[in-house]
């Protein structure tokens, strides 16, 4: 199963008295009984990476290398980015921002089964893009 996981999922991860952390071992408990495929993208792990420090500023190191090493980070391609611009200006009664519907994209253009995370946002996002919200 291909998940795209989220940044409010990776500060969960990397800091464990994070409010989410134990819903996301929950969430990874469940998922385990198959075979799992981090997805992520630089926009979201940079935006990880500055949440953790700021909450635990040791996590950024262990959070960084855990990204590389089990999960596929890709970029966002520049239409992507265009798109999800357009979708974020569209979008002016709901919260998401233009990382949240650049991460939808990706999500569904690499087409994830899941999406972790713990940002409400997502809610109506993978929604409309037919994508299993995990959390």
């Amino acid at each position: 199963m291909r998940v795209f996981i989220d940044a409010s999922a990776w500060v969960a991860k990397a800091v464990s008295n994070d409010q989410w952390a134990p819903e996301l071992r929950r969430v990874m408990r469940e998922l385990r009984g198959g075979r799992i495929e981090l997805v992520t993208t630089t926009w979201t792990l940079y935006e990880a990476l500055a949440v953790a420090r700021r909450r635990k500023p040791g996590a950024t190191q262990l959070l960084f290398r855990d990204a590389l090493a089990n999960s596929r980070v890709v970029a966002v391609d520049p239409e992507v980015e265009q798109e999800a611009l357009q979708r974020f200006l569209a979008w002016d009664d709901h919260g998401a921002s233009i990382v949240d519907h650049a991460n939808t994209l990706v999500a569904a253009q690499l087409r994830c089964q899941g999406l972790l995370s713990f940002d409400a946002d997502f809610v109506p996002l993978a929604a409309a893009a037919g994508i299993r919200l995990l959390r």
